[in-house]
């Protein structure tokens, strides 16, 4: 059944399920706005329910029995060849699913440290970056794209989210990227998690996660394809203790992933003799490794 004489987008569709129950999205509320109860007239000010026809698609998203594929997480190695764990969020709330990924994340990127009796927790990764990114995924996906999941891998130097669907109508990689435009995708969808202050303001998304690199040598990085959209946030704090030098190096291994000396003493500017000294510089401190033997020498970051 669809819903007549309306223009409809995905998250407006029915979904075709009655019994939905809504707890987390219930919890939140009352937290935020000090709701008492999720009522009916709640779930139709929000777009979740329709009162003639039942409950939309995005009702399902945030209801416990969320039947939409959800995010599928894996922890890498030093590259993609090495699964350190690997876990799918899925048939639970997207709400369940956003609080999931962001306590993974804290899993995998935060360290404390105890001197005395203060205790300090760092982020190797800005967490407005990656709640960003991540609420970015969740709402503006295409939610109609078969089985495809939100992917999230999370590596030793930077983490990739790729979201399924390209952009929106009327939309392109300049404006999306750089935060002149604003469409979401699923507006009822979005407009949730606005109001939960999941996210801040529709289309700030990509600036704020700008903002929250702007004093790191590193930055993020955006890319699209007709099928996806994908954010890179890369790790912070790695080149604190390195020289400018170091840091060239340090930057261009990171893109290349291996590179030989060469490849490094051309893309730096610099003579043999200085290459082969920084490289054995950050051999000596355990950043870099080598791999091959005589010419085939490459170099990679650990």
């Amino acid at each position: 059944m669809i819903l007549k004489d309306r223009n409809l987008t995905f998250d407006q569709l029915l979904c075709k399920k009655e019994d939905l129950t809504f707890p987390t999205l219930e919890k939140l509320l009352q937290k935020k706005i000090g709701l008492e109860t999720l009522g009916k007239d709640t779930m139709i000010t929000f777009d979740l329910y329709d009162k003639s026809y039942g409950y939309t698609n995005a009702g399902l998203l945030f209801s416990s029995e969320n039947s939409f594929p959800g995010v599928d997480i894996v922890r890498f190695g030093t590259d993609h060849n090495e699964i350190l764990a690997r876990r799918t969020l899925e048939k639970q709330s997207v709400l369940d699913i956003y609080n999931d990924a962001c306590d993974l994340f804290f899993l995998f990127y935060s360290s404390e440290r105890i001197e005395g009796m203060e205790r300090t927790v760092s982020l190797r990764i800005p967490e407005v970056a990656f709640r960003e990114a991540l609420a970015n995924a969740l709402v503006h996906r295409d939610w109609s794209i078969g089985n495809a999941r939100i992917q999230i891998a999370m590596l030793e130097d930077r983490i990739e989210i790729i979201s399924p669907g390209g952009f929106p109508e009327n939309m392109n990689e300049t404006l999306y990227f750089q935060d002149f435009y604003s469409v979401p995708r699923n507006p009822h969808i979005a407009y949730v998690f606005l109001r939960l202050g999941l996210i801040e303001r529709f289309g700030t998304g990509v600036r704020r996660i700008l903002n929250s690199y702007q004093n790191e040598i590193v930055k993020p990085s955006f890319h699209a394809t007709e099928n996806t959209i994908s954010f890179t946030l890369p790790v912070v704090n790695q080149l604190t203790d390195l020289s400018p030098d170091q840091q060239k190096i340090y930057l261009f291994l990171m893109e290349k992933k291996f590179a030989g000396r060469q490849a490094i003493e051309d893309h730096c500017g610099f003579s043999r003799s200085k290459t082969t000294n920084l490289l054995n510089q950050l051999m000596a401190a355990h950043i870099i490794g080598r791999t091959g033997n005589s010419r085939s020498v490459e170099y990679f970051l650990l």
